[in-house]
């Protein structure tokens, strides 16, 4: 078969790795595959040397014209102002984001699937164009995976919004989303009615075997300067105010003195905002913890391997996480986990395998 898969994202996280190893595995190598992403996408460019390396991908970019992506140039250069404006012209970019995407594809030649690869929902406009574009370029199955929480619509532009459900409705050929939690939010959210539109459930799932020629993994003892007596405990992705680094803080803080000296906190992750570390280490020293606070930034390496090392993984996630991948690749490398109680969590984490 012939698969194109269009993925836009201005960030990175759990959207990457999951594609990865989507494709990493894939179960039939003679397939050919198409990834198309845009200019902007920080999430391909950290994992990029990894997808060029699976001989049945080819990457291609896309200089994408859709609202997001807009917003991002005007941000990044001399018009931040003018980014707030963009919502007022929103059906326009939507409609030119089809147009183009719908040539680019015809450029690519035909396939049999098109996969757009989305976070939530909206959120990648250029993704939800992509759908309407497959249909126009004649693409056969056209699939939209969801990996996050749907938004509802926007102020001043809720009648586009529902327009674009509608023609979501119309152009897909199936939803899929990552966990039940996911499902659900789509559909108490947005004007999406199951009845007229199939929308599947497929639960991430990582791979036991690491046959991808990465680097030396990162000790991360050594780094930090520690013994094997002292309690590792961690945090693995992408560091914003959402993901609750800091009532990890407060919980470490509550602790007696003598618990705290056995105990270093490891942040791994790189931050959506130059401020947010900053932030963190004043709430530490505020508490008298911050000799124990210990920030990594982004470490090169598979994430289990990284997670095999501490002694207890916590996802502190405050409001809602749409599956939770470094959840699954610590039980697959017998990592104990602490959790919050939020979106797809517990449908598979429980007293039998970790503490919510």
């Amino acid at each position: 078969m012939r698969i194109l898969i269009y993925w836009e994202q201005e960030s990175w996280g759990g959207v990457d790795t999951h594609l990865l190893e989507l494709l990493r595995t894939w179960p039939a190598p003679n397939d050919e595959i198409i990834l198309l992403v845009n200019e902007g996408n920080l999430g391909f460019k950290r994992l990029q040397d990894q997808f060029e390396m699976l001989p049945y991908i080819k990457c291609k970019s896309f200089r994408s014209y859709s609202h997001n992506e807009i917003g991002r140039r005007m941000r990044s250069g001399r018009w931040p102002i003018l980014a707030k404006l963009l919502h007022f012209i929103q059906p326009l970019t939507y409609f030119l984001t089809v147009s183009r995407l719908q040539n680019t594809f015809r450029r690519l030649g035909d396939f049999d699937i098109l996969l757009a690869d989305n976070g939530g929902y909206p959120a990648a406009w250029g993704t939800i164009s992509a759908i309407e574009a497959g249909a126009h370029a004649g693409i056969r199955a056209r699939l939209l995976l969801i990996h996050h929480s749907a938004k509802p619509p926007a102020a001043f532009m809720g009648a586009f919004e529902r327009a674009i459900d509608f023609r979501l409705m119309q152009h897909a050929s199936a939803v899929i989303c990552v966990s039940h939690a996911t499902r659900s939010e789509l559909l108490r959210r947005r004007l999406i009615d199951e009845a007229r539109l199939r929308i599947r459930v497929i639960h991430n799932g990582i791979s036991a075997e690491n046959d991808l020629a990465l680097q030396e993994v990162v000790d991360i003892r050594s780094r930090i300067g520690v013994t094997e007596n002292i309690y590792l405990i961690g945090i693995v992705g992408r560091i914003e105010v959402y993901k609750g680094h800091e009532d990890l803080i407060f919980a470490l803080a509550r602790l007696a003195p003598e618990e705290r000296r056995k105990i270093e906190l490891v942040i791994m992750g790189s931050p959506v905002s130059e401020n947010e570390i900053p932030r963190l280490k004043r709430i530490a020293r505020n508490l008298g913890v911050e000799s124990h606070l210990n920030f990594l930034g982004y470490v090169e390496g598979r994430s289990a391997d990284l997670i095999a090392q501490l002694d207890l993984l916590v996802v502190a996630t405050r409001s809602f996480e749409g599956f939770g991948l470094t959840l699954m690749e610590a039980m697959s490398v017998g990592v104990p986990v602490l959790a919050t109680r939020v979106g797809a969590i517990p449908e598979f984490i429980h007293e039998g395998n970790g503490v919510l």
